[in-house]
Parts: C-alpha cells; sequence; structure tokens
C-alpha cells in the first residue's frame, strides 16, 4: 500500500500536514531560529536510522513542545517512529521494531477459515499507532463475496471483520465531491483514482492528475474530509 511524502527539501522545509496558515508560522519560525529546519533535522536521523522516510507530522506533545514525529521504512521493511524535538533538534525517541506475534500465523489462518471458509488473497502484518501488533487478512470466501478480518497477534482473537469499517465507509465522501473540492492548480485530467487507507485505518483517495501544462501529480486526498495529505510532481 503505497505512502508517499511530499516534502520540500529546502532550507525552510515544512512538514507535509501543514496547512497555509500553519505553513506560514512555521516558516517565520524557522527564520527566526525558533524551530529547527526539517531537512536538518531528517539529515541526523537518517544517518542514525537509515531508510526511507514514509511520511512527517509536527505536532505538540502533553506538555506542548514542538515535535517532529518520522515514520521511516527500514531495510528489512519494519517501519519505525522517530521522535524529534522541533526546537533543538534532539531525538527524543524512537519506536522499536514490532513485538513478534504470540499467535503463529498459520495457527490465526486455520481458526480463521474453519470459520469464514475461502481463499485468503491478502494478509498483512501491522502495529497500530498504539503498538498493537494485528493480523489484517483479506478472504475471499466460498460464495464469492470479499472479506477482510482484524486479529489481534497476540491473543488470537477476531477484533474486525464482516464490515467492520462499514462504519467509516458511511462517513466517505463520494468521488465526484471529492474532486470538485480540489483546488483550481489541481484541475486536469484524472488518470488513475484508487480508495487507499493507511496503516491508522485513514481511508484517501490516490489521485494521478495530468495538468494542462504536461506536469502529473500523484494526490493522496483525504476521502472523509477531501483534505489534500500529500502531493508531489512525478516524472512521466
Amino acid at each position: 500500500m503505497p505512502i508517499r511524502l511530499f516534502l520540500l527539501l529546502s532550507l525552510f522545509a515544512l512538514p507535509p500536514m501543514a496547512g497555509a496558515e500553519e505553513q506560514y508560522a512555521i516558516r517565520r519560525a524557522v527564520e527566526a531560529g525558533q524551530l529547527k529546519p526539517l531537512s536538518e533535522i531528517l539529515g541526523k536521523v537518517q544517518a542514525a536510522h537509515p531508510g526511507k522516510v514514509l511520511d512527517v507530522d509536527l505536532e505538540r506533545d502533553a506538555s506542548g513542545r514542538r515535535v517532529y514525529e518520522i515514520t521511516i521504512l527500514k531495510g528489512n521493511g519494519q517501519r519505525a517512529k522517530v521522535l524529534a524535538d522541533a526546537v533543538s533538534g534532539a531525538e527524543l525517541q524512537h519506536a522499536a521494531g514490532p513485538e513478534t506475534p504470540r499467535v503463529p500465523m498459520a495457527r490465526v489462518l486455520r481458526s480463521l477459515l474453519a470459520r469464514y471458509p475461502g481463499n485468503v488473497l491478502e494478509l498483512e502484518l501491522k502495529q497500530t499507532v498504539n503498538n498493537r501488533l494485528i493480523y489484517e487478512i483479506q478472504v475471499i470466501l466460498q460464495d464469492g463475496r470479499l472479506r477482510e478480518f482484524v486479529i489481534d497477534a497476540h491473543s488470537g482473537e477476531l477484533i474486525g471483520g464482516e464490515g467492520h469499517r462499514q462504519e467509516v465507509l458511511k462517513r466517505l465522501k463520494p468521488l465526484p465531491e471529492i474532486l470538485d473540492l480540489l483546488p483550481a492548480r489541481y484541475r486536469g485530467v484524472f488518470q488513475e483514482i484508487e480508495l487507499e487507507y493507511d496503516q491508522d485505518g485513514r481511508y484517501f483517495y490516490e489521485i494521478e492528475v495530468r495538468l494542462t501544462d504536461g506536469r502529473v501529480f500523484e494526490l493522496d486526498v483525504d476521502a472523509i474530509s477531501g483534505k489534500i495529505l500529500n502531493g508531489e510532481e512525478i516524472e512521466r
């Protein structure tokens, strides 16, 4: 499941989730020396934790301190979260790699398929934002229906399935409304659109659009609010 990052890796690089007003405030804070440039922080973080940067968020902790939360994909395929003080650039902590599941995958699959006979289409081991380890499993049932199940990797208990995302899906904006909400600068020929969801369960539309000047952008747009989460120009 692709997760892409739009970073302005300049002296005053800003996190992709910031709105226009927040970007202005952050830029002023960087120029005034109150915050470290993101590019400088990323350089230090990637030197200590080699890998591909997937996501960056600028947040405040319980004390009000500004903190960069940086998600990195390591060479072994595992993800790590690194927290860095946005003022000093010092690393505060980083999450360890995912724990080993207590319930073997084979046992989980045997139990699931005994209850819901069919064929496994896709299986993924994930660690949620609250560090809960889960199996996400897609199964094509014998009647041809596609079902997705979420199972606790420590207990083996089924914690989702049979439409566990239905309440969220009901809140999604229709795709035509999403396209109508796009800023004028991203109007053009839509070449490809997919509905995806990230590791936190947030649904977003991945939209590829070719502008009138020939440039091609790939946008991640929140499927509920219509807000642009990430955007990057891609080469064609």
